[in-house]
């Protein structure tokens, strides 16, 4: 890999970066802002909402649970690169990327709220539709950033603190809110308060972001929206990178968001001891992430290559439903997720700064890294309907099987990237 941005990223070497004081405090904005708002929405998304489900109708709760990642997958689907474009084209005193952010932790507060209130499912899908569209006006715009105020050989390292803080805030996030599990509504209150009230001020903090880079050329609104699609003939990389996260994402993710399902009608425990062991297999997870996120991202940066860690994360990834398929036993869940989380925290450090090497165009990084953040964001959020899919066919064994083989996907898809080492 080369530290010319022009080698892979035109116009990226124009960009006005920060000096290394500055580049520190954006770095701590932005694993804050990671951090805090993803407690907020991971909390209140990957333990309250499963149980608020189960509680309202235990019968429909895996097919419920199914739909509604689909809806809000759609959501985010549409909403990332929408949010990502508008923020390339912003210019104001507040900045450029700054009001969208701001206004996506505000709606994801309210919306979370709301999320307690419904008692009615056709209610909850509305709302969890609102809540990925505000996700995505925080996320699209916030890494943008990356690409805007980074230079080539730190992105490993910001990158690496981008996903640190947001695996550690949804990890955070279902520790704290387990307190609140004979208590949801107050749970979702008390993330919606977190948000609101850590995440706003941080989010202010980025006002003086980057209103001095070219702007997107204003075109039509006809030419505009066929600049969504990316040519996979014209930019293949961007593709591979894109369907690589794709597939890793939905097949890891759909273990995840099934583990307070797995831990109950997999390993036989009930509802009240699966919800007391919850948090302490988040906390496994959460600690094998931490031990190997950063470290990778700063090997990476000092090799000057990304797909090797990438090839070898996803690796690790597929490796760790081998226990668990084998055992359905509570020990064997702790090994899979302390193996993943390594393989996990590996891939987030380091995937993160590939995708920002292969965009077309750095006047457009908003709208590109919104279309990237598609096979993230949509690949949580379809992850749960794709798993209830495949446990109605195969049970949760067949959903080990099939995390391992995306892993192994992800795998070949990563292989034929030419642009980046």
């Amino acid at each position: 890999m080369t530290n010319n941005p022009d080698s892979l990223t035109p116009g990226l070497s124009t960009a006005p970066y920060p000096k290394p004081a500055r580049l520190g405090s954006l770095m701590a904005i932005y694993f804050g802002l990671q951090l805090t708002v993803n407690m907020a929405n991971g909390g209140a998304a990957t333990f309250l909402l499963p149980l608020w489900l189960q509680e309202l109708d235990p019968e429909s709760k895996v097919a419920n649970y199914g739909l509604l990642g689909t809806l809000a997958a759609i959501c985010a689907i549409v909403a990332q690169p929408l949010w990502g474009g508008l923020s390339d084209r912003t210019r104001t005193r507040w900045g450029r990327r700054a009001p969208w952010i701001t206004a996506g932790v505000a709606g994801l507060a309210i919306c979370i709220s709301l999320l307690g209130a419904s008692r009615q499912f056709a209610l909850i899908l509305l709302v969890a539709c609102a809540v990925s569209t505000c996700y995505s006006m925080f996320s699209a715009p916030l890494t943008a950033i990356v690409a805007d105020r980074t230079p080539v050989e730190r992105r490993g390292v910001m990158s690496a603190l981008g996903g640190a803080g947001a695996y550690l805030g949804v990890l955070g996030g279902v520790l704290a809110v387990s307190l609140f599990a004979s208590q949801l509504r107050t749970g979702f209150v008390a993330c919606a308060v977190f948000a609101a009230v850590l995440g706003l001020p941080l989010a202010l903090g980025l006002r003086r972001d980057s209103r001095l880079l070219p702007s997107e050329p204003r075109h039509s609104w006809r030419v505009r929206l066929a600049s969504y699609w990316v040519s996979p003939r014209r930019q293949p990389d961007f593709a591979w990178v894109f369907a690589a996260r794709l597939v890793l994402i939905t097949g890891f993710w759909g273990i995840y968001s099934f583990l307070l399902y797995l831990a109950q009608d997999y390993c036989g425990l009930s509802r009240d001891e699966a919800a007391q062991l919850y948090p302490l297999l988040s906390a496994a997870l959460m600690a094998a992430i931490l031990l190997s996120i950063v470290p990778a991202g700063w090997i990476s940066d000092r090799l000057g290559r990304r797909k090797p860690v990438v090839i070898v994360a996803s690796a690790l990834i597929g490796a760790s439903v081998a226990a668990p398929l084998t055992s359905p036993t509570v020990p064997a869940l702790f090994l899979s997720l302390i193996i993943a989380g390594l393989g996990f925290g590996a891939y987030m450090s380091v995937d993160q700064a590939l995708m920002t090497q292969v965009l077309p165009s750095a006047v457009a990084a908003g709208k590109q890294l919104g279309i990237l953040n598609i096979a993230q964001a949509g690949g949580q959020m379809l992850a749960p309907a794709v798993a209830a899919k495949v446990i109605s066919i195969a049970g949760y064994q067949g959903l080990y099987v099939f995390a391992a083989l995306m892993a192994l996907l992800a795998i070949g898809l990563v292989i034929p990237i030419k642009s980046v080492k």
